[in-house]
């Protein structure tokens, strides 16, 4: 009887371990890059499922927009971001930012959205590192 208990326990953790950790994140910063030549213009950053919206109206030529506030858990709920650059106005598909592996849940997460000299837009999650 003690092989079976010991053996279904086995197969518990191991299915448990299959899983994945799903570790918690919190953020408390959105920064806007503009490592372009020209003024970025109407940049929103819509979260459908919050109806939260962060924007900055201009961005200057090789200028920043920063919004910094108290942490908020991140979520993944899906982002759909649009902006203005030259005479185009244009918007991406929805996706969800992946927090990278390599990242510590202990510090919070600052959201970049970097524009190249291009007009296109990438978005990803950076932190500052402990000190020591």
């Amino acid at each position: 009887m003690s092989r079976i208990l010991i053996a279904g326990l086995s197969v518990l953790l191991t299915a448990s371990c299959a899983t994945g950790y799903q570790p918690r994140y919190n953020y408390n910063e959105i920064l806007i890059v503009n490592n372009s030549r020209q003024l970025v213009q109407n940049v929103t950053i819509t979260v459908a499922e919050t109806g939260r919206v962060f924007s900055c109206g201009n961005v200057a030529p090789l200028g920043i927009c920063a919004n910094k506030f108290a942490r908020r858990p991140y979520q993944k709920n899906p982002l759909r971001i649009a902006w203005e650059f030259g005479n185009s106005v244009q918007q991406s598909s929805e996706f969800v930012l992946e927090v990278p592996a390599t990242l510590n849940t202990a510090f919070p997460l600052r959201g970049v959205l970097a524009i190249s000299p291009q007009g296109e837009i990438e978005a990803y999650f950076e932190q500052d590192s402990p000190v020591r």
